[in-house]
């Protein structure tokens, strides 16, 4: 066993040394209610949770049968934490003990399979969506090599924001804005290595997103800002928790929000909005710094609506396993905000926003990330966002043709194959769309015919 995950072990061990078995984190959990586990059996299962850590410590990690329920059902919403006398993270508790059952019960070789199935799967999508809509030399300074950037701050995007790089674009023009010596790091290269824990390929995490961290650690930077709502979480829980890091951690939205009175500086004239945030809790203070950032844009009213908030930390991820509550909260939103007048959803994150983009498809609404709020008020950003288009199924003219120019730009081709992969990667996401055909189509149009099979 490694030092890394000897770590580990100590951070669960500690947390069932304190735990008092009251219950109140399976009480509160969202999941364990939506799968149907008895809300009267906590301190039982909380029982559990602490034999499994001790058990799992002498290397017999197989949880008894309710437990093993709950924690398949945790999708990292974080209600756990909030409801603890004891001020445990049981978030990060639950994670360890996820990953030491799966290690207990399946050989390596299987769970370094399906973690490299996973990762293959995202690393394609992610580099086809970026290269269709980013030029290579803004996507080459990106995936440059963490270790030899010389900024003092960086922006790490992690990977799967690049599904929507507008988004990138606008972070980068913020911080431009704001005159800071920054660098920007990120694609499937610098890794959280989520999918290499998750299925419990420990000594592939370590070689991942373990060495990410490092990595950032080794440009000599003073301050790592992240995007990625689960790199954030990753590595405030499995990386600065289990050896305090160089440099400080912060979400770009914490960031920013700190520096409120810096940024009203750049701020210009904006036209009237109202505007309604599509809300997470779980995620360190974001919810609060997007609150402050939004309620200090010239002429925004933001409205507060009741959310289903503390269901999830973010759209998909280990929340996409219950879509029918994924697309009532996302219905029931979309519904509430035109019923209270707003005319813009305010999306947090990356996956979020692929989520609600094809929302303008169905409800007379706009729907624009937090970062596209602020970049344009201070003068910036503008970027467009193919992403929305493909998802509002609508005409694709100015899709296909930016892809066209930035596939060739970055010397990649689209086949039919491709496609289809696309296509399903696109619209198989829980979410609001306005249909998959317009963009199979104009799509397979650009893949051309030559290269069908």
């Amino acid at each position: 066993m490694s030092a890394y995950a000897d770590r580990l072990e100590a951070l669960a061990a500690d947390a069932a040394d304190r735990c008092t078995e009251c219950g109140k984190c399976f009480e509160v959990c969202p999941t364990a209610r939506e799968t149907g586990l008895d809300a009267g059996e906590a301190r039982t299962r909380v029982g559990e949770l602490i034999v499994l850590t001790r058990r799992a410590s002498e290397g017999a990690g197989a949880a008894a049968e309710g437990l093993q329920g709950w924690l398949n059902a945790c999708d990292g919403s974080a209600q756990c934490n909030a409801a603890c006398p004891e001020d445990i993270n049981v978030r990060q508790w639950i994670t360890i003990a996820k990953m030491k059952t799966v290690e207990a019960t399946r050989p390596l070789e299987a769970s370094a399979g399906a973690a490299a199935s996973r990762f293959r799967h995202m690393a394609q999508a992610v580099r086809l969506l970026a290269s269709m809509q980013l030029p290579s030399d803004t996507l080459k300074k990106i995936l440059a090599p963490a270790e030899k950037r010389t900024a003092d701050v960086i922006f790490y995007t992690g990977c799967n924001v690049l599904r929507t790089p507008h988004i990138v674009l606008n972070v980068m023009d913020i911080l431009d804005g704001m005159r800071l010596d920054f660098d920007v790091v990120g694609g499937t290269a610098h890794c959280c290595g989520v999918y290499q824990f998750q299925e419990a390929d420990l000594p592939t995490y370590e070689k991942i997103g373990h060495r990410t961290f490092n990595r950032l650690g080794q440009s000599g930077a003073s301050q790592i800002l992240t995007w990625c709502p689960t790199c954030t979480k990753n590595f405030d829980e499995l990386e600065k928790d289990v050896a305090a890091p160089s440099f400080g951690l912060d979400h770009v939205s914490e960031f920013l929000a700190a520096n409120i009175d810096e940024l009203k500086k750049y701020f210009v004239d904006q036209p009237k909005r109202c505007v309604v945030i599509h809300e997470h809790q779980g995620i360190g203070a974001t919810l609060d710094s997007m609150r402050r950032l939004m309620r200090a844009v010239p002429n925004l009213e933001l409205i507060e609506l009741p959310q289903d908030s503390g269901f999830s930390y973010a759209c998909g991820g280990q929340a996409a396993k219950f879509k029918d509550r994924e697309k009532a909260i996302h219905r029931g939103l979309a519904e509430a905000a035109v019923a209270a007048g707003a005319d813009t959803i305010v999306t947090m994150y990356h996956s979020c926003h692929r989520a609600l983009a094809g929302a303008e498809a169905i409800y007379p609404l706009k729907v624009v990330n937090f970062t596209d709020v602020i970049a344009e008020a201070m003068g910036r950003g503008g970027h467009p966002d193919y992403y929305r288009l493909y998802k509002a199924g609508g005409p694709m003219d100015e899709a296909v043709s930016a892809a066209a120019k930035f596939l060739a730009n970055n010397g990649v081709k689209l086949d039919q194959n491709s496609v289809q992969s696309l296509t399903a990667d696109i619209f198989n996401e829980t979410g609001l769309d306005g249909g998959r055909e317009a963009f199979a189509t104009a799509f397979a149009e650009l893949a051309g015919p030559s290269q069908r099979g």
